[in-house]
């Protein structure tokens, strides 16, 4: 029985079929990680979120057992004095008690023509001069009375009055000169200055929840507030992955609703809670007209100069983000970066360590 001959064909399909099971191989064999090349980038970042506003400022407060019907009550007892007094005093001359009515009488139209618009003048200073000149006759009243039962139990009864209300106002000196205002919204106690390193995640959520202020927020009543010319902030809460934010680093925004003011400040602290982080931006350009807003949505936006690497460069090591740089010996040691963004060009990072990560480095890529 003779055998086959073997052709060329043959020599020819056995070749292609090698080449095809290598190809299939080579798909299914991991291959080794590659390099890429680290440059310079910069990018823009925009991002739409709620904040809460932070003033520096200082309120002059009553208590919450403020009543307005005790400042109703005092006023009438000093009333039932005068006319007491001009009751007993009818047939008595006393020459300085009519001074001082008629300095009372002549404060009194005077802040009158200034109210009505027939006279010029500073409003304020003619309200002092007309409550000093009251205050005048009170006490000189006060120190010269008869011994009158019914007169002595009227002045008991407006020092008793006097006493409740004092005890209600607690008085705020303002360390630096701001400007005052009545826009009051019961969060001053714990938005402050001096609380601002307490601040968390969940305090600024209540706050841009619309909640009511809780029992020891509103312990007191403020009247009034000082706002301080000096720095103010502005407290957001991002998620990093979609925004990142240094320590430091510089930011523009803007409130909605008032498009005609840009900010800029710079990021004093950060704190992370989960996955929100709460970003606390330091402005030092006048307040304007936020001095009446306590939250809303701004745009924040910032320009970032960093170091592009391929998006697959990126890998993590306890928890921290990193990327392995090829030293001049072939050996790669891992470098860690904080991420500011990514695009289509790649992962825009930034070294944590000065001077670690360089334009012109290589690095693995997995």
């Amino acid at each position: 029985m003779k055998g086959r001959k073997v052709t060329g064909r043959f020599f020819i399909f056995l070749m292609i079929l090698v080449v095809v099971i290598f190809l299939i191989v080579y798909q299914l064999l991991p291959s080794g990680p590659k390099e890429g090349l680290v440059v310079s980038g910069s990018t823009s970042q925009a991002y739409r979120v709620q904040a809460v506003i932070l003033r520096d400022e200082i309120a002059g407060v009553y208590s919450a057992a403020y009543s307005s019907k005790e400042m109703t009550r005092l006023e009438s007892v000093r009333q039932d004095i005068r006319a007491y007094h001009s009751t007993i005093l009818a047939n008595i001359v006393d020459s300085q008690l009519d001074l001082l009515d008629t300095s009372v009488e002549q404060r009194a139209l005077e802040l009158k023509s200034l109210m009505n618009g027939s006279a010029a003048g500073s409003l304020i200073n003619a309200e002092r001069q007309l409550s000093q000149a009251m205050q005048a006759r009170q006490e000189y009243l006060r120190q010269n009375r008869r011994e009158d039962s019914k007169l002595n139990t009227l002045y008991e009864d407006e020092e008793k009055r006097k006493t409740s209300i004092s005890s209600w106002r607690t008085t705020s000196t303002a360390a630096t000169a701001g400007t005052v205002s009545f826009y009051l919204d019961g969060w001053e106690s714990l938005l402050s200055v001096d609380n601002l390193s307490g601040i968390t995640v969940s305090d600024v959520r209540r706050v841009l929840s619309g909640a009511t202020p809780d029992a020891s927020s509103r312990l007191t009543m403020p009247i009034y507030r000082i706002v301080s010319d000096g720095a103010w902030y502005v407290l957001a809460i991002v998620d990093e992955s979609r925004f990142s934010a240094t320590t430091g680093q510089e930011f523009r925004f803007q409130l909605e609703g008032f498009d005609d003011v840009i900010y800029t400040g710079s990021v004093s602290a950060k704190q992370t809670s989960g996955s929100d982080t709460l970003i606390v931006i330091e402005i030092t350009d006048p307040i304007g007209p936020l001095i009446y807003q306590r939250s809303g949505w701004i745009t924040i936006g910032t320009d970032m100069e960093g170091l592009y690497v391929p998006s697959g460069a990126l890998i993590y090591e306890n928890g921290q983000s990193g990327v392995m740089r090829i030293d001049n010996d072939g050996f790669a040691t891992f470098v860690p970066v904080q991420v500011l963004s990514s695009d289509d060009n790649g992962v825009l990072v930034q070294s944590v360590v000065t001077g670690a990560l360089l334009s012109g480095n290589r690095v693995l890529v997995y």
